[in-house]
């Protein structure tokens, strides 16, 4: 018998059937998941310790490409949960979450860090105009590519420099709404070419990376680029895609993946592994690196997705305390750093203060994060912008009752005073006018770049002259003096040698013509063009050849470009130890370059970056391999004089400059003639 139960039933049912049949769409994972506060965890604490302490942690810098794979990850499971259950995405509203969830914490970030920076002055001022606009705009990579900037070895403090990857997250939340509309109109197929897509984009991504990598130039224009560096978010797509089950196949393609267990502890152990061996400058992090290190944390997420025990690993209380503030921490970190570095720069460069700056860059930030957590970002989230305002109006303007006078429970004249609203409208005056004032009377360059640009003029003036041919040899004679011969004599400066009965009465010798370096080719960074003008005082024919983050990786090209143009002469002084790592097969391909005719002076690099102790360590065992190379130790002339050090502990100033002339000058005094 058919009843109007069963027929509704009926009806339901055969509307459920044709709704399948039709759409398939794919539905998204559950809305919670263990275990990804604590990986979110993992990557801001591995991103704090690279920026505090490279040397000890430095491929911390892969925390960003744990990030990446997250965000996108929970944006496109997102978009995939509200198109799955209103058959649309409201791209008004994606867009205002995203604003709820981004702006109130950044805002307070610029504001506060801007005024601050008023107050402390000097170059931690320097750019903060462009900076602020990038941070604004959600564009800080390209507009730190435009200017030039270098993110692993700046000139200047760059106050909101991490904001870099913040700005690739925002343009890919702005433009990954449409293209994921368009994947969905495949419905039957939109799961598969989800993934397709994914997998496609990151890795065309990282080809690009690999691709426009080059030893010869600065890094930072690829791992800047929104372009060459979207593959951890594209890999989050795919596995968004991958996980998002359709209606009609409940055991989708998660099925045959290995045991969660295993996956997450190999995932975890990539990160691991590449945190401690990882260094920026080496060729295998833009050219397979962070690719690992996003695939990694794709199979820590697959994991936890995939269920079990694996989220216990990371449900710690203080992994997930840290996870949910690790936007705040994110970004109040960097500049937190940056000015605590300025307020306590002499100590820090001399190494007195490093601990001390560590500790308070710690506190600091974890205290600012935790606030902004509790008073700004989650009122904004749960209240909207208009709900959180109204209520901090109202928490701001509500009077101070019944203030206690003495011991007999009565209360002072005008109890009921508006203290907190005087207070945090006194403040909040105070730092926006005073982030104002910063931002508008920003200088354009540092004390150390201006520095940098007199030295760039030096080394245009110091000509790159041709180098004369030698003289012609006496036949029977070799053609090249010896490293002991008196340069441009052609005579052996052997006092053990026996000369010859002189066939003319003997003259008086004369005294050593003076050393003006004009047998000198200086092939420099920027720590040499800091010190261009002493190193002109001291030697001022001396031809220099340097750029901004130059490197010895590309000291054989420039020495191949010079010896073809006859410009490389007989003493060749590379200061090129401060950007990268050398290996020993880097040394030799260098000395292949100069020469065995020719005299090396390497001068060795000082700095809190990872890869110098190695390099330095390099440079001294090519002193002992190779007898025509002296080491000049700007190390450990300038680690006794900390006062000589610009604010990045890297560069000279102009005191310094004059030790760093002083160290070469030495090194070339001393060669054997």
């Amino acid at each position: 018998m058919t009843t109007p139960r069963t027929m509704e039933l009926e009806a339901t049912a055969e509307t459920e059937v044709a709704a399948v049949r039709d759409a398939r769409i794919p539905e998204p994972h559950r809305r919670w998941i263990p275990g990804l506060d604590g990986l979110r965890a993992i990557a801001i604490l591995l991103v704090l310790a690279f920026h505090l302490a490279p040397a000890a942690v430095p491929g911390g810098f892969v925390g960003v490409d744990v990030f990446f794979v997250i965000s996108g990850f929970l944006i496109t499971t997102g978009i995939l949960r509200e198109h799955a259950s209103t058959g649309r995405l409201a791209l008004g509203t994606f867009w205002a979450k995203r604003a709820r969830r981004l702006l109130p914490a950044l805002a307070l970030v610029l504001v506060v860090c801007a005024s601050i920076a008023l107050a402390v002055g000097g170059d931690v001022r320097v750019d903060l105009d462009r900076q602020a606009f990038g941070a604004m705009t959600f564009s800080s990579n390209w507009v730190s590519i435009a200017g030039e900037d270098t993110y692993f070895a700046a000139l200047s403090p760059q106050l909101f420099a991490n904001l870099w990857s913040l700005a690739v997250e925002e343009q890919f939340y702005l433009l990954w709404p449409f293209v994921a509309l368009l994947v969905l109109r495949f419905r039957r197929r939109s799961r598969r070419v989800g993934i397709l897509l994914g997998l496609g984009a990151a890795s065309a991504s990282a080809a690009a990376m690999a691709v426009f990598w080059s030893p010869d130039t600065d890094p930072t224009r690829v791992y800047y680029g929104t372009d060459t560096h979207l593959f951890g978010l594209m890999l989050g797509v795919a596995l968004a895609f991958w996980f998002a089950r359709p209606s009609t196949e409940r055991r989708g393609w998660p099925g045959r993946l290995p045991r969660s267990t295993v996956m997450a502890a190999v995932g975890l152990a990539v990160i691991a592994l590449l945190t401690v061996a990882l260094p920026w400058e080496s060729v295998w992090t833009y050219r397979g690196g962070l690719l690992l290190a996003s695939l990694g944390s794709a199979a820590v997420i697959a994991a936890l997705l995939r269920g079990g025990n694996v989220h216990r690993w990371l449900e710690a209380p203080v992994l997930v305390w840290v996870g949910r503030r690790s936007y705040g921490l994110y970004l109040w970190h960097w500049p937190v750093f940056v000015l605590l570095t300025q307020i306590f720069a002499k100590q820090y460069v001399e190494g007195t203060g490093v601990y001390l700056v560590w500790v308070l860059t710690i506190v600091v930030t974890f205290v600012a994060a935790g606030l902004s957590y509790r008073w700004v970002e989650v009122p904004v989230q749960r209240l909207g912008f208009a709900g959180a305002a109204s209520a901090l109006a109202t928490w701001a303007t509500t009077p101070v009752r019944d203030i206690p006078t003495g011991g007999t429970g009565g209360v002072a004249s005008g109890s009921r005073l508006r203290v907190r609203g005087a207070v945090a409208a006194v403040l909040t005056s105070v730092a926006v006018v005073g982030a104002g004032v910063a931002i508008a009377t920003a200088p354009a360059v540092s004390a150390i770049e201006e520095q940098i640009e007199k030295g760039i003029g030096v080394a245009s003036d110091s000509g790159l002259a041709v180098v004369p041919p030698p003289p012609a040899s006496v036949p029977g004679e070799p053609a090249t003096p010896s490293p002991t011969d008196v340069p441009g004599t052609g005579a052996a400066a052997d006092p053990t040698s026996s000369p010859s009965a002189p066939t003319e009465p003997s003259v008086e010798p004369t005294a050593p013509a003076p050393l003006t370096g004009a047998d000198v080719t200086i092939i420099g960074d920027s720590v040499t063009l800091a010190s261009a003008e002493s190193i002109s005082t001291l030697l001022p024919d001396a031809a220099i050849d340097a750029e901004v983050s130059r490197s010895m990786l590309a000291a054989p090209g420039i020495l191949a470009n010079l010896e073809k143009k006859g410009r490389l002469r007989d003493v060749v002084v590379l200061s090129l130890a401060t950007n990268t790592t050398l290996k020993k097969d880097q040394v030799a391909d260098v000395m292949a370059a100069v020469g065995p005719q020719r005299q090396v002076i390497f001068v060795n690099a000082y700095g809190a970056r990872s890869w110098i102790k190695g390099t330095n360590k390099e440079l001294a065992r090519a002193e002992r391999d190779y007898p025509n190379v002296v080491v000049a130790d700007w190390s450990a002339a300038i680690s006794r004089h900390g006062e000589g050090l610009a604010a990045d502990g890297v560069h000279p100033n102009r005191d310094g400059a004059k030790i760093y002339a002083r160290v070469v000058m030495d090194a070339y005094t001393h060669l054997p003639r």
